[in-house]
């Protein structure tokens, strides 16, 4: 009953370990769609500001401004994400070595569970005894069922595990993918000297 009760136990842990990495990969998930949105919102007000400045007479000084705040809100938004990135690398490494914990554990719980008893058949019956009513079959070790529900909670974890690392990995794709996007923004056009003369005819 005590090793039932243990089995139990790693199973459980397993479970909660597979539910609390789900909901954090769901928390980083939203948290790296809202720098993403930071990023574009701050290209979309460089943008903006650049389209003022082109308007105005000081244009260079401007622009200059404009990418100021631009590079301002993009190294926050790096330095975010750095910061994202480092916490879900330490969460990942611990999860990982919980499910390996609990895995050593449901091995040696496995290997102290005593072997299945195997009954000789029995000799054939009398009359005299096929009278009597028919023994129901004796039920499966609890500790071998425990045993095999332990291995199948061990080979989902393993699987999740798989799944996490597949995810981790297309993750880093899309984030690298991002950064490069980001670093290669288009610089603002310089004005065109036609707008340049007019402007200085204006004055």
């Amino acid at each position: 009953m005590r090793r039932l009760v243990a089995w139990m136990g790693v199973a459980a842990a397993v479970c909660s370990t597979l539910g609390s990495a789900r909901a954090a990969d769901a928390d980083d998930k939203a948290r790296r769609d809202q720098l993403n949105a930071d990023r574009a919102a701050a290209q979309a007000a460089y943008d903006k500001a650049v389209r003022e400045c082109e308007r105005g007479f000081a244009v260079t000084s401007c622009t200059n401004q404009a990418k100021a705040e631009r590079r301002a809100a993009l190294d926050r938004a790096a330095h975010e994400q750095a910061a994202l990135d480092d916490a879900v690398r330490k969460r990942r490494a611990e999860e990982r070595r919980q499910r390996i914990a609990h895995k050593q554990q449901a091995q040696a719980a496995a290997a102290s569970a005593p072997p299945l008893q195997v009954h000789p058949p029995r000799p054939p019956t009398t009359a005299a005894s096929n009278a009597r009513p028919t023994r129901r079959p004796e039920p499966r070790s609890s500790d071998a069922q425990a045993a095999a529900q332990a291995e199948a909670a061990a080979r989902r974890a393993q699987s999740a595990q798989r799944h996490e690392r597949a995810q981790a990995h297309e993750e880093a794709v899309r984030q690298r993918n991002a950064q490069r996007a980001a670093q290669r923004a288009p610089a603002a056009p310089l004005p065109l000297p036609a707008a340049s003369a007019a402007a200085s005819a204006l004055r």
